[in-house]
């Protein structure tokens, strides 16, 4: 059933919260209750999806939204990465010889926007099925020029991966891991790379220390980060409540809601 405009009252709406960064849901159905003191559960559902699919409100957490016209007023982006020669074509050798394989690809280059002091390297960043990880490496051996190691652990960086300009870096796909395809290349979301630098000391060293503070704070300040996505992640890696101790104490970040549940 389609929710008329009536119901949706976005004049009154955006006059109460326009000057909220967020609003959480139990407001929002408070706020139409005293619209309609009889409304269901099921035409309250109904109203959020039009508000969202009218892009009035937008989810930022669990059970939190903002008012798009309220974010927009703060200039943030949405994180569109860009997609290096590099990796088009270790995209285009996997998708060829392994079309069936699930795969996820980024590089550390994107991160210096965020960050102070510029590294001298770059990672690219290849997550591989598990069961092809093997297949992927050794084909990427015969038909790419660069240097390539498979699951590295922290002494093989310190001594062949820090001083190479540029490494790839083959590792087990994360399940569950926040992705995004642009190009038909499946690349990784922002909340993904924010979760994986801050878990991954051994790896992501140069981002560590003042620079993760860096990072985390002008991707916060200039992209959407979403809190459910990047909690739930960070969940799965088993860092949420380190990672919610670290935005707290160690950024200026405020959070727009309590993370939920977090393991």
């Amino acid at each position: 059933m389609k929710t008329n405009e009536t119901a949706l009252a976005i004049p009154d709406l955006k006059t109460k919260f326009s000057n909220r960064k967020f609003i959480r849901k139990v407001e929002l159905k408070q706020f139409y209750l005293l619209q309609d003191p009889d409304l269901t559960e099921q035409a309250f559902r109904r109203i959020l999806y039009s508000l969202e699919k009218q892009k009035i409100i937008i989810p930022i957490g669990a059970g939190v939204y903002a008012l798009l016209n309220a974010l927009l007023s703060v200039e943030k982006k949405k994180f569109i990465p860009t997609l290096s020669p590099r990796i088009q074509e270790l995209s285009s050798i996997i998708r060829e010889n392994f079309p069936y394989t699930h795969y996820l690809i980024w590089e550390t280059n994107i991160l210096n926007e965020f960050m102070t002091h510029q590294p001298s390297q770059n990672l690219i960043i290849l997550e591989i099925d598990k069961d092809a990880c093997e297949s992927v490496f050794n084909r990427l051996k015969e038909q790419t020029s660069g240097i390539i190691f498979l699951e590295p652990d922290k002494l093989t960086f310190e001594r062949y991966i820090i001083n190479t300009p540029e490494s790839i870096i083959l590792l087990r796909l994360v399940t569950q891991s926040p992705k995004i395809k642009a190009k038909g290349i499946t690349t990784a979301r922002l909340e993904k790379i924010l979760v994986d630098i801050f878990t991954d000391e051994d790896r992501f060293f140069a981002f560590h220390g003042q620079e993760l503070t860096n990072i985390f704070e002008n991707a916060f300040s200039t992209y959407w980060i979403n809190l459910k996505t990047l909690f739930r992640y960070a969940g799965r890696r088993k860092v949420a409540m380190k990672m919610q101790a670290f935005i707290t104490t160690q950024t200026q970040i405020e959070l727009s809601s309590p993370t939920g549940n977090i393991e």
